[in-house]
């Protein structure tokens, strides 16, 4: 069964789930601890009752012996030491007292015994005072009674607190057993505590695997598919972000193939719907220009001489399209050879000459004995396209020149010229499509495709293109495509 929870959801088990087992296991192993404190508390206070009671004996007989020294010596120290020792009785009963605190049956034991020791310390007083003043048989009679006395009273106290020190005997012989059991309980519920800790999070790293990282996976599984065209897997399923992510995927991919299936069928309508008539209607105007329809007047030639124009640049426009488009496609295949770089600038400067010539601009070469492994055709039609532009834009009489170097295991191919320039934060944007520095550029046959279509020729030789400001004025338009493996470092 799976829970149709959202992912903050999801957190929030994650977190209180554990936390409450966390605060039950922190209360039972604080009420476990808490006994044993008790019961060590318990043998401790046991202890403290057996020792004030054997205390409360000894100062007892403390008291004892010097009331009988001062009675029978009248002996200064004895004297001097009886107080104190009656006043520690007194202490002895009272902090008694305290530790029995609210036992009830420990508390009646211990009145008889401070009615047994009230009892022997006035006893004990009033021999103190009533000194042997001569060592007669009667005195002696009556002091041996008097001490046959005390000893019965002391002897009494004894009884009175031994019932005390019994009960509180049990307790110490008990308490280390029960204190073994409350240790024994606490490991077990350590021990308990952390394999349940370890369980549950096992369960929640399952649970959360389950709901979340598996689904994960099929929407990068699905990310790997539209990128080789397969088809995608179902929909995770679930009402939580994931879910809806998934969706919205499912429907951006079908949204994508929709638009580039309309976009097929648009180019498939260029090509065979549009190119095709306009290549008849060229000509047509081809045959009215060599008079196959009769000779024509001087401004019907120059007007069909202006169709022409414009007719041939539409042309060029829709195969450039259709050439861009077939390379953005992956369509479009290389016939990769070892190409001398030398023979591509010559090839290219031929193709241009007569431009060049018309304008009276010199086109000096120079490359490195280099070789492009690359596709000769696609890369003349680059160096061709950057010839052109840099021969529309140079002023008449000026000069362009071009450049093959070996950089890195690159080939580097460059064109400079005087012209206008680029500014910088056009150099990007050049290289898109339909994209031109100024208005005015098209009036002079620029259609904004012929540096997009180089780009997407450089980059099918896994090559970069780019443009520089020249020093003094002017634009260096370069490229770079791997070199041959046979060309020799220089």
């Amino acid at each position: 069964m799976q829970l149709n929870l959202k992912i903050s959801q999801r957190g929030f088990l994650l977190v209180s789930i554990p936390l409450v087992f966390e605060l039950i296991f922190v209360f039972v192993l604080t009420s476990l601890i808490s006994h044993a404190e008790a019961e060590m508390q318990r043998e401790a206070h046991a202890k403290d009752v057996v020792r004030c009671i054997y205390k409360l004996q000894k100062d007892m007989l403390d008291c004892a012996t010097a009331a009988i020294s001062v009675n029978l010596t009248g002996d200064t120290f004895s004297n001097q030491r009886f107080p104190l020792a009656y006043k520690w009785v007194q202490k002895d009963l009272d902090q008694l007292s305290n530790l029995i605190g609210q036992n009830p049956k420990q508390a009646a034991r211990l009145t008889y015994a401070r009615a047994v020791a009230e009892r022997n310390l006035g006893l004990f007083d009033d021999l103190k005072n009533k000194h042997a003043e001569e060592a007669t048989v009667t005195a002696l009679i009556g002091s041996g009674v008097q001490y046959a006395r005390m000893r019965s009273m002391i002897g009494q106290l004894g009884g009175a607190t031994r019932d005390i020190i019994e009960e509180e005997e049990r307790i110490l012989a008990v308490s280390p057993v029960l204190q073994s059991h409350q240790r024994a309980r606490v490991q077990q519920a350590l021990t308990v505590g952390v394999g349940l800790n370890i369980i549950l999070a096992i369960v929640m790293a399952v649970f959360f695997s389950r709901s979340i990282t598996k689904r994960l996976e099929l929407m990068s599984e699905n990310s790997r598919r539209v990128s080789r065209s397969q088809s995608l897997l179902p929909p995770v399923g679930g009402s939580d972000e994931i879910a809806q992510l998934d969706n919205t995927f499912h429907k951006m991919v079908e949204d994508l193939r929709s638009a580039e299936l309309q976009k097929k069928q648009l180019m498939q309508t260029v090509s065979h719907d549009l190119r095709s008539p306009l290549t008849s209607v060229r000509g047509i105007l081809t045959l009215l220009s060599a008079g196959a329809m009769g000779e024509l007047p001087e401004r019907a030639n120059q007007k069909i001489a202006m169709a022409e124009s414009d007719l041939e640049r539409l042309i060029k426009l829709i195969n450039d399209l259709l050439d861009l488009e077939k390379m953005s496609s992956g369509g479009d295949k290389l016939e990769v050879s070892d190409i001398p770089a030398k023979r591509l600038i010559e090839r290219s400067v031929n193709s241009v000459a007569m431009l060049a010539e018309a304008k009276h601009l010199n086109l000096s070469r120079g490359a490195d004995p280099v070789n492009i492994l690359g596709d000769e055709d696609r890369l003349l039609q680059v160096l061709i396209n950057l010839l052109s532009n840099a021969i529309k834009f140079s002023p008449d009489g000026g000069e362009i020149e071009i450049e093959a170097e070996l950089v890195s295991g690159m080939v580097k191919v460059s064109v400079s010229d005087r012209g206008r320039g680029v500014q910088e934060e056009d150099r990007l944007k050049i290289f898109e499509r339909f994209s031109q520095v100024e208005r005015e550029d098209a009036a002079i046959g620029g259609s904004g495709l012929g540096l997009a279509i180089c780009k997407s020729i450089v980059e099918l030789h896994s090559g970069t293109l780019g443009v520089d400001a020249r020093e003094g004025g002017g634009s260096i338009f370069w490229f770079k495509v791997p070199a041959s493996k046979g060309t020799p470092d220089l």
